[in-house]
């Protein structure tokens, strides 16, 4: 490990390396070779393997057949610590287990008697971590291209068929802007408002709805947007008293629903009862029914023709799409951003400091620890703690310019950076801020709490791109201003060097 940096700093750097590999590459065994590979190098490991759902997914280091799979298994299953490889004798091997669907381990082997650290071990998590963020991100975007090529196809049959619609041209240029909207990943409440709206103005129905259920209650739907009710409300309800859009959940296939004695009490009151017939079909997230897209119409011989049906069955795939896409991008964020706070990780906000540095513009960061947090985490328990963070957070976006950059390090740490500072006074004026922001009492779970935080401020230098540099500069400023009494700011100083190395601040 490099003398002249933190190990923290080196696992950080190896992680990003890492990852930086495996995004790159397209599919997932090419990116589960990349990580074995990189796994190896950065732990100097003469052999290293990644076991996926039982089987031997990658292996680097053993000779052609003679990959001890039974043997990376037992290891994978912690039933051994060693592996007899060729020429090699027995190696250490430890392995860095992950779960969900496809549960797996990165394994490492090493020659030696020297065993692997603690250092060692923590990157070998983070690094089985990365990996299998990558995998599910992977097979995520796999699932939602294979979907697409479905709808595709779908899509192809469908034009053959919507030939017989005196509308033809208004629904694909409906369809045509709805998929420019997907495709530029715009606000979901947005793109369902678009698409209601042309199915409105395709099927020329009153009434347009779409009610969704959630995995957490998949017997209970709501009313989650509509145009034409004469009312605001939005039940959740059984599906029972959903109306057609209940009974195409519960069948998962279009349904039309005729007769104001055939509604429910709900869709009676909701439509006043004017309901006279209603059509509806399932839309799906991820393949699995999410909701239902219905029109409903108040006129006696309303009837819905077969290129109708065609039609509401196209704008609710689109929905599909839109949903998917909405949980795909949700998904790519929780590998970027911070899973209990949402603001940046640790190492999206190296990424974004290091792009601002190398652009020679004049940047800050500002280094945040709570104090005293320990002792409300350890009294009040790990639910106050958290809540205690989200709530700090939250305070911290609150403070920031658009520009600006937010995360959190882990723990109690937080850091901000600042784009096109105009100079000390104005990093000064921010840490003022946020420090008094931060000190305001929060009423968490029924008590009230304060908790203040010490900030270390370290302004970039002309023409430096050092990003772990400036890093330090501000973690040695907040050290700092911890040990000359906490709910303070100090601006880093080549003097503040001296008394740095001296035991680590108060909490």
């Amino acid at each position: 490990m490099a003398q002249d940096q933190p190990a923290g700093s080196v696992q950080v750097q190896q992680l990003l390396e890492l990852l930086a590999v495996v995004t790159t590459l397209s599919d997932e065994a090419a990116a589960i070779r990349g990580a074995v590979e990189r796994a190896a190098q950065a732990l100097e490991a003469e052999v290293a393997a990644v076991v996926v759902d039982g089987r031997v997914a990658a292996a680097v280091g053993f000779a052609a057949g003679a990959v001890p799979v039974e043997d990376l298994i037992a290891v994978g299953r912690r039933e051994r610590d060693w592996i007899e490889v060729r020429g090699l004798d027995k190696c250490q091997a430890i392995a860095a287990p992950w779960g969900g669907a496809h549960p797996g381990q990165l394994i490492i082997a090493r020659w030696g008697d020297e065993p692997f650290t603690v250092e060692e071990h923590s990157l070998i998590r983070g690094m089985a971590r990365v990996l299998e963020l990558t995998l599910t991100m992977l097979r995520t975007l796999e699932a939602e291209h294979r979907m697409r090529e479905r709808s595709e196809r779908q899509a192809a049959d469908n034009a053959r068929l919507v030939d017989s619609l005196r509308e033809q041209e208004r629904l694909l240029l409906h369809l045509s802007s709805i998929q420019r909207a997907i495709s530029r990943h715009d606000p979901l409440p947005q793109l369902l408002k678009t698409i209601l709206d042309a199915t409105q103005d395709v099927l020329g129905d009153e009434v347009v709805g779409l009610w969704t259920c959630s995995p957490q209650q998949p017997d209970r739907a709501t009313l989650r947007m509509a145009l034409g009710l004469p009312t605001r409300r939005a039940p959740t309800v059984p599906l029972t008293e959903a109306g057609a859009a209940g009974e195409a959940m519960r069948r998962n296939d279009i349904v039309t629903l005729a007769g104001y004695e055939n509604a429910s009490r709900t869709i009676r009151d909701l439509t006043r009862g004017q309901f006279r017939i209603s059509m509806a079909v399932p839309v799906h997230e991820n393949g699995q029914v999410a909701g239902a897209l219905v029109v409903a119409s108040f006129q006696e011989d309303r009837r819905f023709r077969p290129e109708e049906a065609q039609a509401l069955r196209v704008f609710a795939q689109n929905i599909s799409l839109a949903l998917t896409d909405a949980h795909t991008v949700d998904r790519m964020n929780q590998a970027v951003l911070d899973a209990l706070t949402g603001l940046a990780s640790r190492g999206l906000f190296l990424e974004r400091l290091a792009e601002q540095l190398s652009l020679a513009r004049p940047t800050a960061v500002l280094f945040i620890d709570l104090d005293r947090f320990k002792a409300v985490n350890d009294s009040l328990g790990h639910a106050t703690g958290d809540e205690l963070l989200v709530r700090t957070a939250e305070r911290i976006r609150a403070q920031v310019r658009a520009g600006d950059v937010a995360g959190r390090f882990g723990g109690d740490e937080f850091a901000i950076m600042l784009g096109d500072v105009a100079g000390v006074e104005e990093a000064v004026a921010v840490a003022d801020r946020m420090g008094r922001a931060l000190a305001e009492p929060m009423s968490i779970s029924g008590l009230t709490l304060r908790v203040d935080a010490s900030i270390g401020i370290a302004l970039s230098t002309l023409g430096s791109a050092d990003s772990a540099e400036l890093m330090r500069r501000a973690d040695v400023a907040m050290y700092h201003a911890k040990r000359h009494g906490r709910g303070r700011y100090q601006v880093f100083t080549d003097e503040l060097l001296s008394g740095f190395a001296v035991g680590p601040p108060p909490d």
